[in-house]
């Protein structure tokens, strides 16, 4: 009996010691896990925090980015305003330049038909009342018939005061139209004239006569071709227009 107790006593003793060994061993494995969990713990946390800390930067280059982009719409902005502005400015400057050009051209017809006047006789001016059929016997005479036929609205009496290249011209011209259209375009054509004044002539053959023709009212210097026609003077055309 005494030697099963010792026996069980032995066995309780090495399960105790055996547990014991069991207990630090587990202990010590537990310690270990806590320690790298602590690690890994921490490494997340440095992760985490590089993580963060990248976003944030690429958060931060993104709004500068975006302030860049707002920045050179603002400038584009300013860029199209500063070119409808330079646009505008050139297309005043084109058009006082037109202006200037025009006042330039003025003054020298002015001049030209104020000196040429000074000089002029009765016979080479023709008041817009006093316009009347006056015949083809001179270049003036014929010129006086046509302006007065288109002030009165007559189409075919201006159109046997022109010489035949002109009325081939005009009949092309004319296609299409009737005679009261023709009428009422040469009635407004000269609705504005006071009055015609021949400031110069050129004879350039017997059968063809220049003359400079300024129109009052209308402000406008001609140079006018005139042609005899068996025994009857013609208009010819204009070959220059200057505006007053």
């Amino acid at each position: 009996m005494r030697c099963l107790v010792g026996v069980l006593l032995a066995a309780a003793a090495v399960a105790a010691i055996v547990g014991w060994q069991q207990v630090r061993q587990l202990r010590s494995e537990n310690e270990l896990l806590r320690r790298e969990l602590q690690k890994l713990q921490e490494r997340s946390a440095a992760a985490a925090e590089a993580q963060f800390k990248q976003h944030d930067e690429e958060l931060q280059g993104l709004r500068a980015q975006a302030r860049d982009v707002f920045k050179l719409r603002g400038e584009v902005t300013q860029l199209r305003q500063a070119a409808k502005e330079a646009e505008s400015l050139r297309a005043e400057n084109q058009q006082l330049h037109r202006q200037n050009q025009q006042l330039r051209s003025g003054a020298s017809a002015s001049i030209t038909s104020t000196a040429a006047a000074a000089s002029q006789s009765p016979q080479d001016q023709f008041p817009r009342e006093n316009w009347t059929f006056a015949g083809y016997s001179t270049p003036e005479t014929a010129l006086v018939s046509a302006v007065w036929a288109m002030k009165e609205g007559k189409p075919q009496v201006y159109f046997d005061s022109l010489s035949p290249e002109e009325q081939a011209r005009m009949a092309k011209a004319w296609e299409n139209k009737s005679q009261d259209e023709i009428a009422v375009k040469h009635q407004q054509d000269v609705s504005r004239i006071t009055g015609v004044r021949v400031l110069e002539r050129e004879e350039v053959s017997p059968d063809e006569v220049r003359m400079k023709v300024y129109t009052e009212g209308a402000g406008t210097l001609e140079t006018i071709s005139m042609k005899r026609i068996g025994g009857d003077w013609k208009f010819g055309g204009v070959t220059r227009t200057q505006t007053k």
